[in-house]
């Protein structure tokens, strides 16, 4: 599948670091087809420094989506909207990027529905030979989230040596449950050390 990342200038002060649902919700106010489409996802926004539970947007803080390349230019319509995250965040021009094969890919919060790490493990093992896609796993610290009157938690997660195919098919497709909201989404990494942080 044809999937890029839409990257949106972000311009505010600070959000909560646990912003995922609630990022998702009033992105689906404005684009109505992003609930429905399987495969977007969401990344999670990152700032220039987290403290105390928020993230400071500092001046290449993006909004990123990815996305088939059909609904590339459907997204466009979030530039010049305001988001209600906190502090109010205008967000600004898109960039394409395409994704690029990784033999090293990293996701900050993948969620199987389980607290437990070891069926956690087993769960994404599952997913990896479902999908064919041989590598190493690399477990990393236990996360939390809150969505609509639910808490979900996950594990950082490392792919490592991967293929350029299935570096390509993880990043299409993610691992777990909660794309809309941040979670199972992969992007390269130069080192395995990222999953402990």
């Amino acid at each position: 599948m044809d999937m890029v990342d839409v990257a949106f200038a972000l311009r505010g002060g600070s959000i909560p670091a646990d912003h995922g649902w609630n990022l998702f919700r009033l992105l689906s106010e404005r684009l109505d087809w992003l609930a429905a489409e399987p495969d977007a996802g969401v990344h999670p926004i990152r700032g220039a420094r987290a403290v105390a539970g928020e993230v400071h947007l500092g001046t290449r803080a993006r909004l990123m989506l990815r996305l088939p390349r059909k609904r590339v230019e459907q997204s466009f319509a979030l530039s010049g909207a305001r988001l209600d995250l906190g502090d109010s965040v205008e967000v600004g021009s898109a960039q394409v990027r395409p994704l690029f094969a990784h033999g090293t890919l990293y996701s900050q919060f993948v969620t199987t529905a389980t607290p437990d790490e070891a069926r956690f493990q087993r769960d994404v093992s599952a997913e990896l030979q479902s999908a064919s896609v041989g590598c190493k796993v690399v477990c990393g610290n236990m996360r939390r989230a809150q969505t609509q009157g639910a808490e979900i938690v996950g594990f950082s997660l490392m792919l490592h040596e991967l293929s350029p195919e299935d570096s390509l098919r993880m990043q299409a497709s993610g691992l777990g449950n909660g794309r809309k909201y941040g979670c199972g989404i992969f992007v390269p990494h130069k080192s395995a050390a990222a999953v402990g942080s």
